[in-house]
């Protein structure tokens, strides 16, 4: 009896030395993504400095002037991508959805097309192509987990992956708790021996370091929370139907506009001159759409935007974001659908205040996490960084009703995110329980 008392305990204490490794490992990877993905926002931010030009608040403001940084801006990246696409196989960036297939269904994660992808990615930021941000850092966390553990055989693969990518969005979000959720939600899909923690001590490590280098960072400035009452449930509720109708056309434009690069014949070095070329030449009367956009969402959450602008920049960021990334001028899907979805939620503001309905503005954020959670599939990440960047018990009940009713709406016509749809162009068809199979 004894015996085995002493064998047992020698089993559990050979365990707790693994769990503890395994955490202690995890924090230490996810304070290097979370410094690299910081390197990351900084270089993209003080090239935006560089470029950057007044952003109007209304079609009465602009003035018709292009910008020659700008256009050096849009025409050397454009260049440069056109050079780097040739190093990558079939000139196709790989992002989020390589990670997720490899999680699910043991695709090897290719890292060296991987860290070129990031590079093209920056390159593009850095040049004011109107992609996003987000969607690139995630790859690159995914990538250097896995490349900092690739020895390691006590966490599985699917978990380093996920750890990786969530480690990026707590860098960025500081909501280390919500990119926890979004790694399992969209990434993992399931929880394996280690529970949660691997994943919660590499985001708790990145949301350390990107703290102690940046501070208390957010990207929304929520004041007062609304009351909880039948008015505002509707608002909510038609904010998500909205939200899952224009997610839907942006998920079904994305997904389908390599077939525009294929059709136009277009060499794949040149592919990337063209949506420069249209940034460039609608500079002057939306310069909202340079780069990330950023600085209109803040226009948006301060109400400083015009109904009309408003209206033009929801439907012309589709459009033009869905051009870049068809003729790969590659970058991420996240901060789009940020923007689009602000656009979506300041257009409700605006509506309702005329309505005498709400004082200020308010639904800014709840239409950005409705849009950017059908975009990524992962809804319940997106109500906890909701809840975790306003710090609002009653925004985040507002959230769920918007983010489940789009996320369902969505689901229906594209299915579960833009990743899935992506992956399911190149055969590989996921389901929503840890499932998968290739045709």
């Amino acid at each position: 009896m004894q015996q085995q008392l002493r064998l047992n305990l020698a089993a559990g204490l050979n365990q707790l030395a693994v769990r503890i490794y395994v955490l202690v490992v995890s924090m230490v990877v996810g304070a290097f993504v979370g410094l690299i993905a910081v390197a990351f926002f900084k270089v993209v931010a003080l090239s935006a400095a560089w470029w950057s030009v007044p952003l109007p608040t209304s079609f009465a403001e602009i003035e018709w002037h292009y910008s020659p940084f700008v256009g050096f801006a849009l025409l050397a990246s454009a260049l440069i991508a056109g050079q780097v696409l040739k190093l990558l196989k079939q000139g196709r960036p790989h992002g989020p959805s390589d990670l997720i297939a490899s999680a699910q269904i043991g695709e090897p994660l290719d890292l060296k097309s991987g860290f070129v992808s990031s590079f093209l990615a920056l390159n593009n930021l850095c040049g004011a192509a109107s992609v996003g941000i987000f969607g690139p850092l995630v790859h690159l966390g995914g990538c250097l987990s896995r490349w900092l553990q690739k020895s390691s055989t006590k966490i599985s693969h699917d978990v380093v992956l996920g750890a990786g990518a969530g480690a990026a969005i707590a860098a960025v979000f500081s909501a280390p708790i919500g990119a926890a959720i979004y790694a399992h939600e969209a990434i993992i899909r399931r929880f394996g021996t280690f529970g949660a923690g691997p994943v919660l001590a590499c985001t708790f490590g990145a949301y350390w370091v990107a703290n102690a280098l940046l501070g208390k960072h957010r990207f929304f400035s929520v004041g007062d929370a609304p009351i909880l009452d039948s008015r505002s449930l509707l608002i909510a509720l038609a904010l998500g139907v909205a939200a899952g109708l224009i997610s839907s056309i942006y998920i079904y434009s994305v997904t389908e506009s390599p077939k525009l690069s294929k059709a136009s014949h277009i060499p794949l070095q040149w592919q990337p001159l063209l949506p420069a070329l249209l940034i460039f030449l609608i500079s002057p009367l939306l310069p909202h759409l340079l780069g990330t956009g950023m600085g209109s969402v803040t226009l948006a959450m301060q109400e400083n935007l015009a109904l009309t602008l408003v209206i033009t920049l929801l439907f012309s960021k589709i459009v033009i974001t869905t051009l870049c990334l068809g003729f790969r001028y590659y970058g991420g899907v996240f901060a789009p659908a940020l923007f689009f979805g602000a656009m979506l939620g300041s257009l409700f503001d605006l509506a309702l205040a005329d309505l005498g309905w709400v004082q200020s503005s308010s639904y800014v954020a709840l239409g950005a996490a409705s849009c950017i959670a059908t975009v990524i599939g992962a809804p319940m990440a997106s109500i906890v960084i909701v809840f975790e960047m306003t710090g609002s018990y009653e925004w985040a009940v507002l959230s769920m009703v918007s983010v489940v009713v789009s996320a369902q709406i969505s689901r229906s016509f594209v299915g579960r995110s833009l990743f899935d749809r992506q992956l399911a162009a190149r055969g590989v068809v996921m389901k929503d329980d840890y499932e998968a199979k290739v045709n």
